[in-house]
């Protein structure tokens, strides 16, 4: 297997995958099943003004939001991959505002399976009541009342999951090393966009890090590819489940997965860094920084939600001085938001339970 070659100042990618929305491909000798979703690949653009307000040289958004022609973000890439493996109904779990759900339950009927989410209470904003609608809209949901109330919402999911047939099980957030395979793929996508559009090569990609598949993605795809560009996975979820030895475990299970479809190559990870320092009170706790962030990319014409994307974009102040040349991984895509359907029981139920837990209303 070859790699890139480095011809002065301009990297040469190999021909077979050049040009194609399945890079990966020219890796291995065969690969798991794919059941295509995207428009691939998604843009790739310069932003300027988020550059000079960073003092930054340049400043990248790779657009996932923009990856398929439905909706996009990163759960898109990595449903490719998992669609296929789909029983007649799939049982997983998250918050009540998961794009992670929503999108599986937007997708799942393409492979005649239904989602049946387990959904755990997170603070209630627009964006959330939005996402909570579109998944109860297309799937069979189980609202837990409490974090401690998980797991009986997930025995519920499952005994309410086997009356459709034969069940599979589906991690918070699809992490898995299979789905893992849709970053890898994205990151070499991401490293020919660079080279044809001439941009500088990035120092680092800044992408949130909750269930921490698409950093590990990254970094696989990354080293295939030959780059040593630093991965900043901003946290935006609890350290039990985004830290760096999970995104190791992910990178490590898709590489044994390649493997066992033909690679040879043994790539060098580029470096890691975590960031921590942006989670706030927790998962879906909207930040300051994080609002002022939003409002800062809603100027650029980028809309980004408080949970993800403006946590993670709120760590480049920070990061830019060491990193002169970066890359924002946009993950989030308002269209898996519904109109909210606050007159729907389960999402009053939902709105409900949260503002209990959290009496100070929010917005976005």
């Amino acid at each position: 297997m070859t790699g890139p070659r480095d011809d002065g100042n301009k990297v040469a990618y190999p021909a077979a995958w050049v040009g194609t929305t399945l890079p990966l491909a020219a890796f291995t000798t065969s690969l798991p099943p794919r059941h295509p979703l995207g428009a691939l690949p998604s843009p790739l653009v310069p932003v300027p003004a988020l550059a000079a307000r960073l003092g930054a040289h340049t400043f990248l958004v790779k657009r996932d939001d923009l990856s398929g022609p439905r909706f996009g973000g990163n759960k898109l890439r990595a449903l490719e991959w998992l669609l296929p493996t789909l029983g007649d109904a799939v049982v997983t779990m998250g918050g009540y505002g998961s794009t992670w759900c929503a999108a599986l339950a937007v997708t799942a009927g393409e492979v005649g399976a239904i989602a049946c989410p387990a959904l755990a209470p997170q603070p209630w904003t627009d964006t959330v009541a939005g996402i909570l609608s579109t998944t109860s809209a297309h799937g069979q949901v189980t609202l837990a009342g409490s974090e401690l109330g998980m797991p009986l919402a997930l025995a519920r999911a499952w005994l309410g999951a086997r009356r459709h047939g034969r069940v599979s099980w589906l991690p918070a957030g699809g992490a898995s090393p299979l789905a893992v395979l849709g970053s890898a793929n994205a990151a070499l996508e991401f490293m020919n966009q660079v080279e044809e559009q001439g941009f500088p090569r990035p120092d680092a990609v800044l992408v949130p890090v909750g269930s921490c598949g698409t950093a590990a993605g990254l970094l696989l795809g990354l080293a295939l590819g030959g780059w040593r560009t630093t991965v900043i996975g901003v946290r935006v979820a609890a350290p039990l489940f985004a830290n760096a030895s999970r995104v190791g475990r992910l990178v490590r299970g898709a590489e044994r997965l390649l493997r066992r479809h033909g690679l040879r190559a043994r790539p060098t990870l580029p470096p890691f860094r975590l960031v921590p320092d942006q989670l706030g009170a927790g998962y879906g706790h909207p930040t300051a920084p994080g609002r002022a962030t939003q409002a800062a990319l809603a100027e650029a014409g980028l809309r980004v939600d408080l949970t993800y994307g403006a946590k993670c974009c709120a760590a480049a102040q920070g990061v830019a001085p060491s990193f002169p040349h970066l890359c924002f991984w946009h993950t989030f895509d308002a269209r898996l938001m519904s109109a909210p359907a606050t007159d729907h029981p389960l999402v009053a139920r939902a709105q409900r339970t949260a503002e209990a837990l959290w009496p100070h209303p929010k917005s976005t």
